[in-house]
C-alpha cells in the first residue's frame, strides 16, 4: 500500500475540523462558570473560528492528487458535520442566566445557517477555479 496516498487520505477537511472542534473547546473553557464579559467575547470568537475553519477545511485539496468530486463530498460533510459542533460548543458554553439566553439558540442557527451558506459558496468557488484552472 502506498503510504503517501494513505496520508493524503487521513489528511484530509475531517482532521482539520477535528482540530478546530479542539481549538473551540480550549476557547471555551474558560467560560466556566459562564460571565458576561466571557459570554460576549465567545459570540464574537464563535464568528471568526467558524470562519477560518471553513477556509482550513479547504487546504487539504492543495495536496490532493485526484478525485475532486470525492474532495468536495468529503469538505460537503465534514463542512456540515463541523460546522454544528463548532456552534454547538460556543453556544453551549454561553448563559446569561436571564432572558438573554434565547439568543443563544438563535446565535446557533445563524452560525449554522451562515456557515453552511460559505461552505457552499467556497466550494462551488473552488470547483469553478480548479475547472477553469486546467
Amino acid at each position: 500500500m502506498n503510504t503517501g496516498r494513505v496520508a493524503t487520505f487521513l489528511l484530509g477537511p475531517e482532521l482539520s475540523w477535528l482540530l478546530i472542534y479542539g481549538l473551540a473547546l480550549l476557547l471555551v473553557a474558560p467560560n466556566q462558570p459562564p460571565t458576561e464579559a466571557g459570554n460576549i467575547r465567545l459570540e464574537s470568537l464563535a464568528w471568526y473560528v467558524l470562519f477560518g475553519a471553513i477556509i482550513l477545511s479547504f487546504v487539504p485539496l492543495y495536496w490532493s492528487q485526484s478525485g475532486l468530486g470525492w474532495w468536495m463530498l468529503r469538505i460537503g460533510i465534514a463542512g456540515l458535520i463541523g460546522i454544528t459542533s463548532v456552534a454547538t460548543a460556543f453556544c453551549s458554553a454561553i448563559d446569561y442566566h436571564d432572558s438573554r439566553n434565547s439568543g443563544v439558540g438563535t446565535l446557533w442557527i445563524m452560525l449554522v445557517i451562515f456557515g453552511a451558506i460559505f461552505l457552499f459558496l467556497g466550494m462551488i468557488v473552488v470547483s469553478l477555479y480548479i475547472k477553469f484552472r486546467s
